[in-house]
């Protein structure tokens, strides 16, 4: 509601964004012929003000993989789905892999450490810009944006809606609520 608030346009991009998914549905029918797998390139931006919270870059290709196992039904606890939810379990045919080109077509891991001065977040996008201390967002047209940091108000994670600012497209997770060592459980 916020988003639409700052954004009059938000609610009708919103709409037809599911009018173009539920057409896209209805001309597949019941049984949808099968196609290739999507990847989409990821960029990670570690925000970290300590080294705790600076996640290695073998644990952000980690948690990669697991998303991977997640969206593609290869995870092995993915039979614990509950009951209400175990019709419309299925393999999503999305990849995710950490981008190996930057926007300008540099080589890049994927993975941005920023340093800030900036001890926690909050919901108002602000770790999403440079100048207020985060990381800009890469071209959400080409790669799919991750923002890693210490969220505050007792957040684990936010993310925006299709159809919103592109510059702050993407998803905000806070550091230890990624699954595995160290931080989270499984």
């Amino acid at each position: 509601e916020q988003q639409k608030q700052k954004d009059p346009g938000l609610e009708a991009r919103m709409q037809q964004i599911e009018n173009d998914r539920q057409a896209w549905i209805a001309s597949k029918g019941s049984n949808p012929t099968p196609h290739a797998v999507i990847t989409i390139p990821t960029v990670v931006h570690v925000v970290y003000a300590n080294a705790t919270q600076n996640l290695s870059d073998t644990y952000i290709q980690q948690q990669i993989d697991v998303l991977n196992k997640d969206f593609r039904k290869l995870n092995a606890d993915w039979t614990n789905t509950p009951a209400a939810f175990q019709s419309v379990v299925a393999d999503c045919e999305v990849e995710f892999c950490l981008a190996l080109k930057d926007p300008s077509g540099n080589p890049t891991t994927g993975i941005i450490h920023k340093s800030t001065t900036v001890t926690s977040w909050s919901m108002n996008d602000a770790v999403k810009y440079t100048a207020q201390g985060g990381s800009d967002a890469w071209d959400s047209n080409k790669y799919l944006n991750i923002w890693v940091c210490n969220l505050g108000s007792s957040l684990l994670g936010y993310a925006a809606f299709p159809g919103g600012n592109p510059a702050v497209d993407g998803v905000v997770i806070l550091y230890t609520s990624l699954p595995g060592p160290p931080n989270g459980a499984p």
